[in-house]
Protein backbone atom coordinates (compact mmCIF):
# COMPACT_ATOMS: atom_id res chain seq x y z
CA UNK A 1 0.00 0.00 0.00
CA UNK A 2 1.51 3.39 -0.42
CA UNK A 3 1.48 6.23 1.39
CA UNK A 4 0.02 9.68 0.78
CA UNK A 5 2.13 12.12 -0.81
CA UNK A 6 2.69 15.23 1.81
CA UNK A 7 4.03 18.83 1.81
CA UNK A 8 7.70 19.50 2.53
CA UNK A 9 10.62 17.65 0.87
CA UNK A 10 8.83 13.94 0.01
CA UNK A 11 9.08 15.50 -3.26
CA UNK A 12 12.99 15.20 -2.94
CA UNK A 13 14.19 12.48 -4.35
CA UNK A 14 17.65 10.76 -3.07
CA UNK A 15 20.69 11.71 -4.87
CA UNK A 16 21.07 7.67 -4.80
CA UNK A 17 20.42 5.69 -7.99
CA UNK A 18 18.06 3.63 -6.60
CA UNK A 19 14.57 3.86 -5.34
CA UNK A 20 13.12 3.09 -1.95
CA UNK A 21 10.78 -0.32 -1.73
CA UNK A 22 7.43 1.70 -0.30
CA UNK A 23 5.86 -1.71 0.35
CA UNK A 24 8.35 -2.36 3.08
CA UNK A 25 6.64 0.44 5.30
CA UNK A 26 8.69 0.64 7.10
CA UNK A 27 25.71 28.20 55.81
CA UNK A 28 23.41 26.93 58.91
CA UNK A 29 22.37 23.67 58.08
CA UNK A 30 21.28 20.27 59.78
CA UNK A 31 23.72 17.51 58.26
CA UNK A 32 21.38 13.97 58.10
CA UNK A 33 21.86 11.62 60.52
CA UNK A 34 23.97 9.13 60.38
CA UNK A 35 21.99 5.46 60.65
CA UNK A 36 22.91 2.33 59.30
CA UNK A 37 20.38 1.21 56.17
CA UNK A 38 19.99 -2.07 54.45
CA UNK A 39 21.08 -2.26 50.97
CA UNK A 40 18.54 -4.22 50.41
CA UNK A 41 16.23 -1.53 51.11
CA UNK A 42 16.83 -0.88 46.97
CA UNK A 43 14.54 -3.60 46.55
CA UNK A 44 11.58 -1.45 48.24
CA UNK A 45 12.01 1.35 45.32
CA UNK A 46 9.23 1.38 42.86
CA UNK A 47 10.62 0.00 40.19
CA UNK A 48 9.11 2.84 37.94
CA UNK A 49 11.68 5.25 39.72
CA UNK A 50 14.27 5.77 37.79
CA UNK A 51 17.94 5.79 39.12
CA UNK A 52 20.01 9.01 38.31
CA UNK A 53 24.00 9.24 39.05
CA UNK A 54 26.78 11.56 37.79
CA UNK A 55 27.38 15.28 38.55
CA UNK A 56 25.57 16.37 35.39
CA UNK A 57 23.02 13.78 35.18
CA UNK A 58 22.19 15.00 38.42
CA UNK A 59 22.21 18.81 37.91
CA UNK A 60 19.75 18.45 34.89
CA UNK A 61 17.07 16.26 36.94
CA UNK A 62 16.82 18.75 39.51
CA UNK A 63 17.30 21.73 37.00
CA UNK A 64 14.44 19.93 34.71
CA UNK A 65 12.81 18.07 37.16
CA UNK A 66 12.97 18.06 40.53
CA UNK A 67 9.50 17.77 41.28
CA UNK A 68 10.08 14.03 40.38
CA UNK A 69 12.80 13.59 42.77
CA UNK A 70 11.53 11.36 45.50
CA UNK A 71 14.80 10.03 47.22
CA UNK A 72 18.13 10.52 47.22
CA UNK A 73 21.28 8.70 48.63
CA UNK A 74 24.71 10.69 49.66
CA UNK A 75 27.72 8.47 50.23
CA UNK A 76 29.09 8.83 54.02
CA UNK A 77 31.66 11.69 54.67
CA UNK A 78 29.55 14.08 51.46
CA UNK A 79 30.39 16.71 54.02
CA UNK A 80 33.87 17.00 52.27
CA UNK A 81 33.03 17.65 48.67
CA UNK A 82 31.48 20.86 47.58
CA UNK A 83 29.29 19.53 45.23
CA UNK A 84 27.67 17.28 47.23
CA UNK A 85 27.60 19.70 50.37
CA UNK A 86 25.31 22.29 47.60
CA UNK A 87 23.27 18.66 46.59
CA UNK A 88 22.55 18.63 50.30
CA UNK A 89 21.47 21.50 50.87
CA UNK A 90 19.17 21.81 47.68
CA UNK A 91 17.72 18.71 48.75
CA UNK A 92 16.57 19.62 51.61
CA UNK A 93 14.96 22.70 50.79
CA UNK A 94 13.02 20.98 48.32
CA UNK A 95 12.21 18.39 50.99
CA UNK A 96 13.34 15.01 49.61
CA UNK A 97 14.55 12.21 51.83
CA UNK A 98 18.23 11.62 52.18
CA UNK A 99 19.92 8.99 52.98
CA UNK A 100 23.49 7.88 53.97
CA UNK A 101 25.81 5.15 51.78
CA UNK A 102 28.60 3.47 51.78
CA UNK A 103 30.49 3.83 48.78
CA UNK A 104 30.07 0.21 48.54
CA UNK A 105 26.16 0.61 48.73
CA UNK A 106 26.54 2.96 45.60
CA UNK A 107 28.54 0.80 43.79
CA UNK A 108 26.04 -1.73 43.88
CA UNK A 109 23.70 0.83 42.01
CA UNK A 110 26.40 2.11 39.68
CA UNK A 111 30.25 1.14 39.60
CA UNK A 112 31.01 5.09 39.55
CA UNK A 113 28.61 7.06 41.26
CA UNK A 114 30.58 10.14 42.09
CA UNK A 115 28.74 10.03 45.39
CA UNK A 116 24.81 10.78 44.80
CA UNK A 117 22.15 9.19 43.15
CA UNK A 118 19.04 10.58 43.17
CA UNK A 119 15.46 8.46 42.64
CA UNK A 120 12.51 10.42 40.20
CA UNK A 121 9.41 9.28 39.74
CA UNK A 122 9.24 11.43 36.83
CA UNK A 123 9.47 9.77 33.09
CA UNK A 124 9.58 11.81 30.42
CA UNK A 125 7.58 11.23 28.00
CA UNK A 126 7.21 11.76 23.96
CA UNK A 127 4.26 14.17 23.31
CA UNK A 128 3.34 12.79 19.33
CA UNK A 129 0.98 14.65 18.83
CA UNK A 130 3.55 17.97 18.97
CA UNK A 131 5.87 15.66 17.01
CA UNK A 132 3.17 15.41 14.28
CA UNK A 133 2.93 18.53 14.07
CA UNK A 134 6.44 19.95 13.92
CA UNK A 135 7.47 21.12 10.31
CA UNK A 136 11.00 19.53 11.40
CA UNK A 137 11.79 16.90 13.64
CA UNK A 138 14.23 14.04 13.87
CA UNK A 139 13.26 10.49 15.94
CA UNK A 140 15.97 7.83 16.65
CA UNK A 141 15.21 3.73 16.85
CA UNK A 142 17.21 2.32 18.49
CA UNK A 143 17.52 -2.18 17.16
CA UNK A 144 18.74 -3.92 19.83
CA UNK A 145 21.14 -1.65 21.38
CA UNK A 146 22.51 -3.46 25.13
CA UNK A 147 25.23 -1.56 26.40
CA UNK A 148 24.38 1.29 28.65
CA UNK A 149 27.61 3.12 27.27
CA UNK A 150 26.60 3.35 23.80
CA UNK A 151 22.58 4.35 24.65
CA UNK A 152 23.48 6.63 26.48
CA UNK A 153 26.29 8.48 24.27
CA UNK A 154 23.00 8.30 22.14
CA UNK A 155 21.04 9.83 24.35
CA UNK A 156 23.95 13.16 24.77
CA UNK A 157 24.22 13.64 21.37
CA UNK A 158 20.18 13.55 20.16
CA UNK A 159 20.14 15.92 23.06
CA UNK A 160 22.81 18.16 21.46
CA UNK A 161 21.61 17.76 18.36
CA UNK A 162 17.92 18.22 19.18
CA UNK A 163 16.00 14.94 18.45
CA UNK A 164 12.99 15.00 19.94
CA UNK A 165 12.68 11.33 21.37
CA UNK A 166 14.37 7.51 20.78
CA UNK A 167 12.06 4.43 20.36
CA UNK A 168 13.57 1.44 21.52
CA UNK A 169 11.87 -2.67 22.11
CA UNK A 170 10.24 -4.08 24.83
CA UNK A 171 13.11 -6.95 24.34
CA UNK A 172 16.83 -7.30 23.30
CA UNK A 173 17.47 -3.32 24.43
CA UNK A 174 19.20 -2.02 27.49
CA UNK A 175 16.78 0.79 29.81
CA UNK A 176 17.38 4.02 31.44
CA UNK A 177 20.00 2.62 34.00
CA UNK A 178 22.03 4.63 36.36
CA UNK A 179 24.45 3.74 34.01
CA UNK A 180 23.09 5.14 31.16
CA UNK A 181 22.21 8.38 33.06
CA UNK A 182 25.53 9.13 33.81
CA UNK A 183 27.16 8.90 30.47
CA UNK A 184 24.12 10.86 28.94
CA UNK A 185 25.37 13.47 31.33
CA UNK A 186 21.89 14.85 31.25
CA UNK A 187 20.52 13.74 27.64
CA UNK A 188 17.92 11.83 29.59
CA UNK A 189 16.02 14.70 30.87
CA UNK A 190 15.75 16.73 27.47
CA UNK A 191 15.08 13.18 24.98
CA UNK A 192 12.11 11.22 26.25
CA UNK A 193 13.15 7.45 25.82
CA UNK A 194 10.32 5.55 24.44
CA UNK A 195 9.78 1.94 24.61
CA UNK A 196 7.11 0.87 22.33
CA UNK A 197 5.77 -3.17 21.44
CA UNK A 198 5.89 -2.84 17.78
CA UNK A 199 8.15 -0.93 15.86
CA UNK A 200 5.72 -1.84 12.79
CA UNK A 201 2.54 0.16 14.61
CA UNK A 202 4.99 3.61 15.71
CA UNK A 203 6.52 3.40 12.06
CA UNK A 204 3.70 3.57 10.03
CA UNK A 205 2.00 5.82 12.70
CA UNK A 206 4.63 8.53 11.74
CA UNK A 207 4.86 7.72 8.02
CA UNK A 208 0.80 8.87 7.66
CA UNK A 209 2.26 11.83 9.15
CA UNK A 210 5.20 12.50 6.81
CA UNK A 211 8.26 11.45 8.02
CA UNK A 212 10.90 8.71 6.26
CA UNK A 213 12.09 6.16 7.89
CA UNK A 214 16.05 5.60 7.49
CA UNK A 215 17.83 2.65 8.13
CA UNK A 216 21.69 2.57 9.01
CA UNK A 217 23.22 -0.31 7.14
CA UNK A 218 26.59 -1.63 5.12
CA UNK A 219 23.89 -3.18 2.81
CA UNK A 220 22.47 0.28 1.92
CA UNK A 221 23.17 1.32 -1.90
CA UNK A 222 22.67 4.94 -0.73
CA UNK A 223 25.87 6.44 0.85
CA UNK A 224 24.53 8.84 3.74
CA UNK A 225 26.26 11.93 1.94
CA UNK A 226 24.64 11.75 -1.36
CA UNK A 227 21.11 11.85 0.41
CA UNK A 228 18.85 14.91 0.22
CA UNK A 229 17.38 14.11 3.24
CA UNK A 230 13.32 14.87 4.79
CA UNK A 231 12.69 17.38 7.23
CA UNK A 232 10.86 15.02 8.82
CA UNK A 233 13.32 12.00 10.02
CA UNK A 234 13.44 8.59 11.29
CA UNK A 235 17.18 7.06 11.83
CA UNK A 236 17.24 3.40 12.75
CA UNK A 237 19.83 1.74 13.95
CA UNK A 238 20.98 -1.56 15.12
CA UNK A 239 22.84 -3.54 17.64
CA UNK A 240 26.65 -3.35 18.20
CA UNK A 241 27.10 -6.54 16.58
CA UNK A 242 24.37 -7.46 14.42
CA UNK A 243 22.85 -4.30 13.24
CA UNK A 244 19.25 -3.82 11.96
CA UNK A 245 17.68 -7.00 12.78
CA UNK A 246 16.14 -8.24 9.06
CA UNK A 247 12.28 -7.32 10.21
CA UNK A 248 13.39 -3.97 10.64
CA UNK A 249 15.03 -3.47 8.01
CA UNK A 250 12.06 -4.02 5.94
CA UNK A 251 10.21 -1.05 8.12
CA UNK A 252 13.00 1.37 6.67
CA UNK A 253 12.15 3.70 3.22
CA UNK A 254 15.49 3.39 2.56
CA UNK A 255 18.79 1.69 4.23
CA UNK A 256 22.18 4.03 4.22
CA UNK A 257 25.48 3.05 4.40
CA UNK A 258 28.06 5.87 5.81
CA UNK A 259 31.19 5.54 3.99
CA UNK A 260 34.26 4.01 5.18
CA UNK A 261 37.91 2.44 4.28
CA UNK A 262 37.08 -0.51 5.29
CA UNK A 263 34.50 -3.09 4.86
CA UNK A 264 36.14 -5.46 7.65
CA UNK A 265 34.86 -3.31 10.64
CA UNK A 266 31.93 -1.22 11.34
CA UNK A 267 31.21 2.03 13.11
CA UNK A 268 30.08 1.68 17.00
CA UNK A 269 26.47 2.59 16.95
CA UNK A 270 26.91 6.02 19.20
CA UNK A 271 29.58 6.76 16.54
CA UNK A 272 27.16 5.93 13.38
CA UNK A 273 24.01 8.03 15.25
CA UNK A 274 26.49 10.72 16.09
CA UNK A 275 27.67 11.10 12.18
CA UNK A 276 24.22 10.72 10.68
CA UNK A 277 22.67 13.52 13.00
CA UNK A 278 25.27 15.71 11.81
CA UNK A 279 24.72 15.79 8.40
CA UNK A 280 20.85 15.41 9.37
CA UNK A 281 21.69 18.92 11.38
CA UNK A 282 23.89 20.36 8.66
CA UNK A 283 21.42 20.06 5.80
CA UNK A 284 18.25 20.93 7.26
CA UNK A 285 20.09 23.87 9.11
CA UNK A 286 18.86 23.02 12.61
Amino acid sequence: MRRQNSKGPRDSKPKADHKSDRTHRVSSRVIPERKSVNPVQAAQIPKSWRAIVGTHAIAETMKLHPQGVQLAWLKQNFETIKELRDLELELRNRKVKIELKSDADLERLARTHQGAALFSSFVPKLDWERLYSLPKAKIILLDGIEDPHNLGAILRTAWLMGVEGLLIPQDRSVGLTPSVHKVASGGAEHVPVEIVGSFSNSLESLKKNGFWVYGLSHLGKAKLFDLKLPDKIVWAIGAEDKGLRTTTERLCDELVQIPQMSAAASYNASVAAAIALTETCRQLGI
